[in-house]
């Protein structure tokens, strides 16, 4: 379907920035080596690639019909890692555990984890219990984090089965 711009003859495109814009003035400052989708007419994808090229960004053509997946994907990697370690410092709240320490202690397994993934691949950088086969101790937390708190416990059981399918996907590589 056209836009009124494209009906009368301008050049419509969209450029999304794969960054966190929790602290907008960082990501303005800087957009050396950031990730851009982009889709439109190829006229504006023209003047906008070469613009962004020039800072320093990398243009990534996207399909308009794809681009509800390219921004799910983008909600994936950060917001829902953002209520994953909500999530973790509540967890922890139930372990005693004061938020400013929980957040000290997760620090250098977020780190790490997120370098892992990044610089091998999801099956590479899987460790825990499902990477080593030890349904028990999935189920023993499944059923206490479930007992406490029925939202978290369905969250850790719908996360465990993706988890698992990780971990198969390991094993075939």
């Amino acid at each position: 379907m056209l836009t009124t711009l494209e009906i009368l003859g301008d050049a419509v495109t969209s450029l999304h920035p794969i960054r966190s814009f929790a602290l907008p003035e960082n990501v303005v400052a800087d957009l050396a080596d950031t990730y851009c989708g982009m889709e439109g007419d190829q006229r504006a994808l023209d003047i906008l690639s070469h613009l962004f090229s020039s800072i320093g960004a990398h243009c990534v053509p996207i399909e308009r019909d794809a681009k509800v997946f390219y921004h799910a994907a983008a909600v994936f990697a950060s917001n829902y890692l953002v209520t994953l370690l909500d999530t973790a410092i509540q967890t922890y709240a139930r372990a005693g555990i004061p938020q400013d320490v929980a957040q000290k202690m997760m620090a250098a397994l977020v780190r790490e984890t997120a370098e892992n993934v990044l610089r091998t691949s999801p099956e590479q950088a899987l460790t825990g219990p499902i990477a080593r086969g030890d349904m028990e101790t999935v189920q023993r937390q499944y059923r206490a984090l479930h007992a406490a708190d029925a939202t978290q416990g369905r969250l850790y059981k719908q996360l465990g089965l993706a988890t698992a399918r990780l971990a198969q996907r390991r094993k075939t590589c």
